[in-house]
């Protein structure tokens, strides 16, 4: 054991009279533990800065005219509660084409278009069966490798909007309808 300590000894003095055997060993030892704490910061909390992620949202969402004379848009109520969520950088564009076009050239991670029958789909519930409403989700898996798996959050977080919308429009229709059912009389009042 004596003879490790003094061959150690030996080989740490020879380091130290080297200047840039010095550099490199300082280096060797401090730049992966360097590396080690940005990578751990960096990965602490990936979704807190999401706001400075841009994904476009359109909607070419006609609306539609109910039985008794309202119109009704969906896809504006569900860009009315995107507005809300500032999670994520929502970029508010006027065509599908727009958004399509900024995640084609790098200006947003993704794009969110709301299809022109989406509230045509989701009264189709009512009337001929359940047609399913259609959301187009793009993404520019070039501009960065991680952008990608955030932006599946901004995917899940349309998708809990759209859920919310239709719930509580659904609600609201099967209220309505029942206060016309117990005005003419067709059922009794609950």
């Amino acid at each position: 054991m004596k003879t490790a300590f003094q061959i150690f000894r030996r080989d740490v003095r020879r380091l130290l009279k080297n200047r840039a055997a010095t550099l490199v060993m300082i280096g060797v030892c401090l730049l992966p533990s360097l590396y080690a704490w940005f990578n751990i910061y960096s990965n602490e909390d990936p979704y807190a800065n999401t706001g400075n992620i841009y994904i476009a949202v359109a909607s070419e969402d006609e609306g539609m005219k109910l039985e008794d004379g309202t119109t009704v848009n969906m896809g504006a109520q569900v860009i009315e509660q995107l507005k809300e969520n500032k999670s994520i950088g929502w970029q508010f564009v006027d065509s599908s084409d727009e958004a399509i076009n900024g995640v084609e050239s790098g200006k947003y991670y993704a794009a969110v278009v709301i299809g022109d029958r989406f509230s045509e789909s989701m009264f189709s519930i009512f009337s001929k069966g359940l047609e399913n409403p259609t959301i187009t989700y793009y993404e520019n898996e070039k501009k960065n490798a991680i952008a990608p798996k955030i932006t599946s959050k901004a995917k899940t977080a349309v998708q809990e909007q759209v859920n919310a919308t239709f719930v509580s429009t659904l609600a609201e229709v099967m209220l309505k309808v029942n206060d016309v059912m117990v005005e003419n009389e067709w059922i009794p009042a609950l």
